[in-house]
């Protein structure tokens, strides 16, 4: 048996050659599991049906609007200045609830936030989330001046806003206003990502807030909060209001410590966890005051001194 192989285009294999078929041939249209769609902010068209490179959608909101469950959204930098870097995606963007699992996912790295895709809010936020599952990859986002940086709302059992649930953020860079949790929820993860303080430094926490619903299984692994250019954080960088279960932050990067002295308010007995391997910036790391841990323990962690004092 032999393949007919080429590049898909448009949703279809292209074939350069022709072909002859000698018995009766049954073709059966394309079913990917997901649709992949892709956006363009110098070339591109929010006219374009965004299914492919040459007809790339020009705004990210373009994308998500057309896009449903399980899709992949893929963002092209745009045009690179010396000295300035990529030009930005200037919009606020909101998913819906029925677009779960769905992916927004930047072509190159960016963990350097002078590169890659870069975008901008252009009145509240870069982006609020409501449905679940929602993944986030490889995107510089610039929040100084927003009233959120990325906004995730649950309601719990009403199921209307699940954006915090089963949502992840990988590789990213956030400066300015944060990540904020509204209210509550599980399985929410932030992996290889460096918060960076406004320039008057206002601090780009993680805010996971519980006030309404309860939270489980917050995961905040290798991520750093770095000054806005040297002003220090102006508060905690990771706060979480009780109650919030099995919670891990682990191998995480503190080189500064914010104004108020506390880099992670857990505050609230029922807070259960622990903290992990994280370096924190001060002379003597005091588990009573520099952080707040609730009902969570730390372990292994280290100050400017070497490994520190655990609970």
């Amino acid at each position: 048996m032999a393949w007919l192989k080429g590049m898909v285009e448009n949703g279809y294999v292209r074939i350069n050659r022709p072909v002859k078929f000698m018995k009766s041939v049954k073709f059966s249209a394309i079913d990917p599991w997901s649709t992949v769609w892709y956006v363009d902010g110098t070339d591109g068209s929010d006219s374009n049906t965004g299914r492919g490179p040459a007809v790339a959608k020009a705004t990210i909101q373009a994308a998500v609007t057309a896009a449903g469950r399980g899709d992949v959204i893929y963002i092209r930098p745009q045009a690179y200045t010396v000295g300035t870097g990529f030009d930005r995606y200037t919009e606020d963007v909101t998913t819906t609830l029925t677009q779960s699992d769905l992916s927004i996912i930047g072509v190159t790295n960016t963990i350097n936030p002078e590169f890659g895709v870069r975008w901008k809010h252009a009145t509240t936020q870069c982006l609020n989330n409501i449905a679940p599952a929602l993944h986030i990859e490889n995107i510089g986002f610039f929040a100084e001046g927003a009233t959120y940086g990325l906004l995730m709302t649950n309601d719990g059992a009403t199921n209307l806003k699940r954006g915090s649930d089963g949502t992840t953020i990988y590789n990213c860079v956030i400066k300015g206003k944060g990540v904020y949790v509204l209210s509550g929820g599980t399985g929410f993860t932030v992996m290889n990502t460096r918060f960076s303080c406004a320039y008057d430094g206002t601090v780009a926490a993680l805010s996971f807030s519980c006030s309404a619903n309860p939270g489980r299984h917050l995961k905040v692994f290798n991520c750093e909060w770095t000054d806005g250019n040297g002003v220090v954080p102006s508060g905690p960088c990771i706060s979480i209001p009780a109650p919030c279960t099995e919670v891990l932050i682990r191998d995480c990067n503190f080189p500064q410590k914010p104004t108020g002295n506390v880099y992670i308010s857990a505050a609230g007995s029922s807070n259960e966890g622990s903290i992990q391997h994280c370096f924190f910036g001060c002379a003597d790391l005091d588990t009573d005051a520099d952080i707040l841990p609730g009902g969570m323990t730390v372990v292994a962690c280290y100050d400017v001194g070497g490994l520190a004092a655990t609970t």
